[in-house]
């Protein structure tokens, strides 16, 4: 019987100009009809007969409108076509409050953004200098909500009629922030209901401290915002275009959008429970949880075109452009999400990794200078360089992972090094290249999977280390290997103190005899990435600050032993005497010595060094204590050669994920081993993966 009555209010108000107030007096005089028939209709025999009576009451809208209370001025108001709007006017006054409405939708997004950075960044200078800024967007706010309510008033928006193609428009806004304000509701949900997960599967997986939790809402900051901007956007546009409604079909809305939080709510706390709970039982975590994501996904939709349907003027709306546009969107953000996702899935791997059997060596940490020295009773100190490892660290990488740990393992368990010198490119963070944009998971799993071998290592920076792409800048990386290093792990020598000089981390590492004899001075310089404002993939260079620390260190370290100190140099990208050597070797100038390996890059550029020139060999040549310098960058290039009395090398990458092809090819594949004595002599071997027993 409701739905007759429905009908016969319709056809009452089918000329009538729509407008709030023609809304009200139909939800009114609808009402009046269902409770004069409940009231009148006492049996089932008799309900036809009450319905027939109801009609004969309503056969005009001025009747219907009495049975209600109204008047007939009342009525004539309503029904009035005098003071129609078109449809341009009131198109240009909603535009004009939803104005307003995004300007305060973006300062609630900029004011949550302000305290996640609080939060994240807290002490007594980020408080009050964040205190004084969320004082100016809440001032801010509230000077703009008035002015939005004056310009309702003054306008009377809510007071407009409109024809039938006004009336089209504000149900169809209507419909349209309907759907965007439940959809983001959702999104919100995921996205919690993701934060939350990870954080605590990070926690109960032991990999994570309160440090890295905050770290990690840090990094969803800007994600966090604009979530939250989006829902707030939609939820206010929303409820202006509902205003032109009565207020009894909001409270019913309301209802159902409580009704899909809490059905969210329950449905995301079991879902994470039991994922947590039985997160040993399954190879992928991260994969599971993106299937309850799809199937809660599923479940919402099926809700939207069930039980949304009495909200809505019309459910469903094909839109073509939409659907690709929205899919794209929902595809790079899932793509994004997986690729920047810390991943624990070499986990498991690296904690079978035994200790390698060797004695052990002394090391002290300087804390005024940031030197370490290793002190050994052997006579010969093998240091280990590998380089180029390039760890994805993501869902889609992790057999090339599992390949290149696999790989570092079978080297470090045969060579049995003292030391171990990572020549930069430990992780590769270059999105569709590998899958990922992670530079943090796989630097903590190899810092990890060295803990577990017990071997001391140390680390130069590479060009791909800290891409601009990926999650953690290079300030975030060098916090990160601090938390990592000595003092925690007992076997990472990165240093706490860093000169004041170009790059990122550039460091000397000293080895000694127990007689205080030094038999090497390590220096580890940044070669730096790409230049500042070049142009893609312009490498950077070893700049002169860097040079003349180098030149300083060397000059201390002879005046204080009393004689020229052995030294050698560590960094990433070779310098232009690399290819000066090679081009001269190839030429047959026997002012090169070869010693082992080739140039296997079969690019335009065989070696890929800045076109800037670095004053550093020049500098070593002149000083005299450097005689070997080791670099990686070209994966397939592992050559060796002499040049003006300096041995250059390449050191054998490990590489599985970087270029097209390379997981299949071998003779690549290895590491360096250099051997020092007491007395600084050193041998150089290639210790090439294929040849490993």
């Amino acid at each position: 019987m409701e739905k007759i009555i429905l009908f016969i209010v319709e056809l009452l108000f089918e000329r009538v100009p729509f407008s709030k107030k023609a809304e009200d007096a139909k939800f009114r005089i609808q009402q009046t009809l269902e409770n004069e028939y409940i009231r009148e209709c006492t049996t089932e025999e008799h309900s036809m007969t009450v319905l027939e009576n109801v009609i004969k009451q309503t056969h005009d809208i001025y009747e219907a409108g009495k049975l209600a209370g109204y008047s007939r001025e009342d009525i004539n108001s309503i029904v009035n076509t005098q003071e129609i709007s078109d449809l341009k006017n009131l198109k240009k006054l909603i535009k004009k409050s939803k104005h307003y409405l995004i300007m305060e939708s973006v300062l609630i997004m900029l004011f949550i953004a302000s305290v996640i950075n609080l939060i994240c960044h807290f002490n007594l200078f980020n408080f009050i200098f964040i205190s004084a800024y969320a004082s100016i967007l809440a001032a801010l706010y509230v000077f703009l909500h008035k002015k939005e309510k004056v310009f309702k008033k003054k306008t009377n928006l809510f007071e407009i009629k409109c024809d039938e193609a006004g009336k089209n428009y504000i149900q169809s806004m209507y419909d349209k922030y309907l759907k965007k304000e439940i959809n983001m509701i959702c999104v919100c949900c995921l996205i919690g209901a993701y934060i939350i997960f990870i954080n605590l599967y990070s926690i109960f997986s032991l990999a994570y401290r309160i440090e890295d939790i905050i770290q990690q809402l840090s990094f969803y900051d800007f994600l966090i915002s604009i979530a939250a901007f989006l829902t707030i956007k939609n939820v206010k546009c929303f409820k202006l275009f509902s205003g032109f409604f009565v207020d009894e079909r909001n409270k019913k809305l309301k209802m159902y959008i409580k009704k899909i939080l809490v059905f969210s709510a329950i449905y995301w706390m079991i879902a994470i429970i039991i994922i947590l709970l039985l997160r040993n039982a399954f190879s992928y975590v991260y994969n599971i949880f993106m299937i309850v994501a799809i199937i809660y996904a599923i479940l919402l939709l099926i809700q939207n075109l069930t039980f949304r349907k009495p909200f809505v003027f019309k459910n469903l709306v094909v839109n073509p452009k939409r659907i690709v546009t929205v899919s794209l969107a929902v595809l790079l953000l899932i793509s994004y999400q997986i690729m920047s996702t810390d991943t624990w899935l070499t986990q498991s791997y690296i904690n079978t990794v035994p200790a390698v059997e060797r004695t052990p060596d002394d090391i002290e940490y300087d804390e005024e200078n940031g030197i370490y020295t290793i002190t050994t009773d052997k006579e010969n100190f093998k240091i280990l360089q590998l380089t180029d490892i390039h760890l994805g660290g993501s869902v889609f990488s992790i057999s090339k992972d599992l390949k290149a740990l696999k790989a570092v393992k079978k080297i470090i368990y045969t060579a049995k090094p003292d030391f171990v010198v990572v020549t930069g490119d430990l992780v590769f963070p270059m999105g569709i290249m590998s899958f990922s944009l992670n530079n943090r998971a796989p630097v903590m799993q190899f810092a990890s999977f060295m803990r577990n071998t017990g071997i001391p290592w140390a680390f130069t920076y590479g060009n791909h280390d800290t891409e601009a792409v990926s999650v953690i800048t290079d300030k975030q990386f060098d916090d990160l290997m601090k938390t990592l290093s000595y003092r925690n792990s007992r076997n990472l020598l990165y240093p706490y103190i860093q000169p004041d000089i170009y790059g990122r981390n550039n460091q000397l590492i000293e080895i000694r005899h127990n007689d205080g004899k030094l038999m090497q001075a390590l220096f580890l310089l940044d070669s730096n990435d790409y230049i500042e404002g070049g142009k893609i993939n312009e490498y950077d260079y070893i700049h002169d600050d860097q040079v003349a620390w180098y030149e300083k260190q060397v000059q201390k370290l002879c005046q204080n032993e009393g004689y020229l100190i052995p030294s050698m140099l560590f960094f990433h990208i070779p310098l232009q005497e690399y290819k000066e050597a090679y081009e001269l070797y190839e030429s047959g100038n026997t002012d090169v010595k070869y010693f082992y390996g080739n140039i296997g890059e079969k690019m335009i550029d065989k070696i890929c060094c800045s076109k800037y020139p670095s004053s550093l060999f020049d500098t070593a040549q002149r000083l005299g204590s450097t005689k070997a310098m080791f670099c990686g960058h070209d994966h397939y290039n592992n050559l060796s050669v002499e040049y003006k009395g300096i041995r250059l090398t390449y050191g054998y990458s490990i590489d599985y994920l970087a270029m097209p092809g390379i997981e299949d090819d071998t003779e690549q594949r290895g590491a360096t081993l250099i051997t020092i004595d007491r007395n600084g002599d050193y041998v150089i071997e290639p210790y090439r993966l294929i040849d490993t027993p």
